[in-house]
């Protein structure tokens, strides 16, 4: 009995050791489903890289990229395209319908390209709206397209004309040297039987299963990635029209801070949408926390010029150089046109914005104790009338932005100066009061 225990145990482990070699053997995959028209946009190529990453963490065995795009950004494209060369894990593409302009780039950049029945991939000429009309764009994005489908198909081995005509229409192919006629008018765009004729695809398949059927792969663990909750949120906040007007919205705060006293709804209003504009461009993969910390370390600056250094000098510059540098990091030396956008249109809005809030504070008598947020109330008073202060003296308690405290007699007054600013400690003397309304002036003993 004892001797049949002891076989039974040999051959348990036996089994154990095979399925768990077995098990160690079983390649794992990455599939990075399709979005269904996707444009290649800034969220995308960060939706992309994350992925990667994860791939590369998870040491799986092969990443399918699943296409199906119009184009898009060629900023993004290139980024996309680094993304994939530079892959710890091998990467795939596997066009399920359509690879046109930057997703033709995208496609050139895998290992290998797959096809499925009706899907298409070419027309790669960059473009650009004018108005509603699109408009080819000039030579030297040209030229720039054309060297990176080049070198794209270069590294993957592909048809390197063929790539470059479906840039440049004036390109001409023939059948016999290139295994297709294209005439000097019109950009390549092939269909799946045609891109696998001339090497520009590997081979047609209608599924995952089926490609990995065609590459040997058995036994394999596919793990899907598809846009998750978290991914439509960036997918908002990344549009460059919410980019500027959360940046729009986090100046104005600034601003409303610097006209009012204390803590209040300007500053906690800026520091949340500026929190949200660079936690977006920091998850979009193309910015790091560099980013915020010059913006930050610009605010601070140009603070210190303003309530600390009288006039305007050198540390307001660099604030302000330190704030532009800081919004320009957040976008990645890819997106630059983009970063351009996003300033022009947030100045035009903060612009229209400010005026507003400054029209509102000079009607409103009870708009900075409304917002403010501070809570040290100490000696200050407040009556229906302050006729008998007019005329009196009182020294600044606080700076003035132009509103602050004024001490008059050992008591704390909410004041307005006549529009200048006006330095804590500053002599004032009290010209005018209208219901609760203190307005003062500076002036020399």
């Amino acid at each position: 009995m004892k001797k049949i225990n002891n076989i039974l145990t040999i051959v348990f482990l036996i089994i154990f050791i095979f399925s768990n070699y077995l098990y160690s053997n079983e390649n794992k995959v990455y599939v990075i489903k399709k979005q269904e028209f996707q444009e290649i946009n800034r969220w995308y190529a960060g939706y992309i890289k994350k992925a990667l990453d994860k791939a590369s963490e998870d040491n799986v065995d092969l990443v399918i990229l699943e296409l199906d795009t119009p184009g898009g950004l060629l900023s993004s494209a290139l980024s996309i395209k680094g993304y994939i060369i530079d892959s710890a894990v091998p990467v795939i593409v596997y066009i399920n319908k359509n690879a046109l302009s930057a997703g033709a780039l995208i496609s050139l950049s895998a290992k290998e390209i797959y096809m499925s029945d009706g899907s298409v991939i070419g027309a790669a000429t960059p473009v650009y709206l004018n108005g509603n009309e699109p408009k080819k764009a000039g030579e030297k994005e040209i030229s720039a397209m054309r060297a990176a489908m080049r070198a794209s198909a270069e590294s993957s081995k592909k048809n390197v004309r063929a790539s470059e005509a479906m840039v440049d229409e004036t390109i001409t192919l023939n059948k016999k040297d290139d295994g297709i006629d294209l005439d000097s008018k019109t950009l390549l765009t092939l269909s799946a039987d045609e891109a696998v004729k001339i090497n520009i695809a590997d081979k047609k398949a209608n599924s995952i299963n089926e490609i990995l059927k065609l590459k040997n792969i058995e036994n394999a663990e596919i793990i899907n990635i598809e846009e998750e909750g978290y991914d439509s949120v960036l997918k908002f906040l990344l549009n460059p029209f919410i980019l500027s007007i959360l940046m729009s919205v986090g100046m104005a705060g600034v601003y409303l801070e610097i006209k009012t006293q204390g803590f209040g709804v300007g500053g906690v209003t800026a520091i949340i949408a500026f929190s949200i504009f660079f936690f977006a461009q920091f998850f979009s993969g193309s910015s790091s926390f560099i980013a915020p910390a010059v913006f930050i370390l610009g605010i601070i600056l140009l603070g210190v010029e303003i309530f600390l250094i009288p006039g305007f000098g050198i540390t307001g510059i660099l604030g302000i150089l330190a704030i532009v540098t800081g919004i320009f990091l957040s976008f990645g030396i890819h997106n630059i046109a983009a970063a351009v956008f996003v300033i022009f249109v947030s100045l035009i809005i903060d612009i229209i914005l400010i005026l507003l809030i400054a029209r509102f504070m000079t009607k409103s008598k009870d708009f900075k104790n409304k917002i403010t947020l501070d809570s040290d109330t100490s000696g200050y008073h407040s009556s229906i009338s302050y006729d008998d202060l007019i005329g009196k003296n009182g020294i600044a308690d606080t700076f003035f932005r132009p509103s602050g405290y004024i001490l008059i007699d050992g008591k704390k007054y909410d004041a307005v100066s006549e529009g200048e600013f006006i330095d804590k400690g500053s002599n004032l003397k009290v010209v005018l009061v209208e219901g609760n309304r203190i307005v003062v002036k500076k002036y020399n003993q």
